[in-house]
């Protein structure tokens, strides 16, 4: 049984070993092989001059209104409005009021189709 514990206390070992030297000397690694543990990064290319426009666009933004809704948001989001308000010290509802107004400016149709709903909804209510 001992030999048994210091057969796979061998190989430990040279696995550590080999791992040590892979790690310290990246051109031993055979090519086409990846280290499974490694992680991959993942690059995005962001302009320096558009983000810093969006966020200083964000500041900016003039909240006008003092109404309060509670909304639901899903995790994921609520988290990367969470890593937004650390990176930059930009409030969340700041940023959905912005994102919102937007949204409403891009599609101003939406504001013509809710008036005219309105209006025929009063017009059958008479």
């Amino acid at each position: 049984m001992s030999e048994i514990k210091s057969l796979a206390d061998q190989l430990k070992t040279r696995l550590e070993e080999q791992k040590g030297l892979s790690e310290k000397s990246p051109g031993s690694r055979v090519a086409g092989k990846t280290d499974r543990n490694e992680p991959k990064a993942k690059t995005v290319a962001v302009d320096p001059k558009r983000l810093s426009n969006f966020l200083s666009s964000l500041q900016e933004f003039n909240m006008e209104g003092q109404e309060k809704i509670l909304i639901r948001i899903d995790k994921r989001t609520m988290s990367k409005l969470r890593q937004l308000k650390t990176a930059s010290n930009i409030d969340m509802s700041r940023v959905i009021v912005f994102s919102l107004d937007r949204f409403l400016k891009s599609h101003p149709w939406l504001n013509e189709y809710i008036s005219q709903t309105l209006k025929n909804m009063t017009h059958e209510l008479d």
